[in-house]
């Protein structure tokens, strides 16, 4: 069964649940035991070899072990979301002419282009997973809104978002709409915190892409999506830094899924404009998913520390962003991802009774 707490494990909580106990301290002659007997299995030294050595993890207790090269300090990380450098593009000019078919392309996403030839964003997506590169894959994505904000989505805030999503309708996360009615495309939302006890969120959502059937906007108002949350995954990264490359509306997991509380309070109410859209993606099915939980629960990362230690640690966001956007742009996003729709997507968290 798969359980969504949100709470980063420990070291040996992750050996623990394999069923291998480990001593206090880990000398490196033990890390390399754990390899020869076949406990730890190496990820390789490139992007591309780890992608395949995560999906090759069987029902076994074997677990991966990445080296140091992999790893992304917290400073780095939060100034490759700010800077927009660890994120794909995905309104530059050249996926523009992949999608259009046409080279005259504007050198942003315009209302008049996203209306004239119907963008969805993950039309946009498939076509820039086609650019990622493979030494250094992208965590997430972002686009350019009609005011210049960029709006950035990584994959586990992505996912994690749509997972709060199935917890609340199995009863175990609670969030909910504020307002009686949509003011001006607008709504107010309360959610709880995903891991603080008794923290509350209170912000709005704007500009949500309501309309009716047929109308154009709705081609063109997902780019202008923003929100005003405090969550601190969101007001920390993407609030002011002296580096940052301009103004970034980050969507957190608890912004994300306070989109999917509204679209579907709002799909309650037929006779309203309903929405038509969704930018955020979703892993496609349960291989999707189990590639993410390998990385969050069967991996780890060697680190040497200045005294000559060697230690292991679990892998950080921004380290399993990394391999998680390897593996879309080597199998491609429909192999990966997907958006709302009919289709059940309870296979992103069950309850342990």
């Amino acid at each position: 069964m798969r359980e969504r707490t949100f709470r980063k494990p420990t070291v040996r909580e992750l050996f623990s649940m394999q069923g291998v106990e480990i001593p206090k301290k880990l000398s490196r002659d033990y890390i390399f035991q754990l390899m020869n007997s076949g406990v730890l299995d190496f990820a390789g030294h490139s992007y591309r070899e780890a992608v395949g050595r995560v999906e090759g993890l069987k029902d076994d207790k074997r677990l991966i072990l990445f080296p140091s090269k992999f790893r992304v300090e917290v400073g780095d990380s939060n100034q490759g979301i700010k800077s927009l450098d660890d994120l794909m593009k995905i309104d530059g000019q050249q996926v523009l002419r992949d999608f259009s078919g046409s080279e005259n392309v504007p050198s942003a996403l315009t209302k008049d282009f996203t209306e004239r030839f119907e963008v969805w964003p993950y039309a946009l997506l498939r076509a820039a997973t086609k650019y990622v590169d493979m030494e250094n894959p992208p965590i997430g994505y972002y686009w350019v809104g009609g005011n210049g904000d960029a709006r950035a989505v990584t994959w586990l805030r992505a996912t994690a978002g749509a997972e709060m999503e199935v917890m609340k309708k199995k009863g175990d996360f609670h969030g909910e709409i504020m307002d009686k009615v949509p003011y001006a495309r607008n709504l107010r939302v309360k959610v709880n915190s995903r891991t603080e006890k008794d923290v509350v969120y209170k912000f709005s959502l704007f500009r949500l892409p309501m309309h009716s059937k047929g109308d154009l906007r709705q081609y063109s108002d997902w780019r202008n999506l923003s929100h005003n949350s405090s969550d601190p995954d969101t007001s920390y990264r993407g609030g002011e830094h002296e580096k940052r490359v301009g103004p970034v509306n980050l969507w957190s997991a608890t912004t994300i899924f306070a989109y999917y509380a509204a679209m579907n309070f709002v799909g309650q109410h037929p006779g309203w404009r309903q929405f038509r859209i969704n930018p955020f993606c979703i892993p496609k099915d349960e291989k999707s998913i189990d590639f993410i939980d390998n990385l969050r629960l069967r991996s780890f990362i060697l680190h040497e520390r200045e005294n000559g230690l060697y230690t292991l640690e679990v892998l950080n966001k921004t380290e399993i962003e990394k391999v998680v956007g390897a593996r879309t742009g080597l199998r491609g996003y429909d192999s990966c991802w997907r958006h709302w729709g009919k289709k059940d997507i309870g296979y992103l968290y069950n309850p342990i009774n």
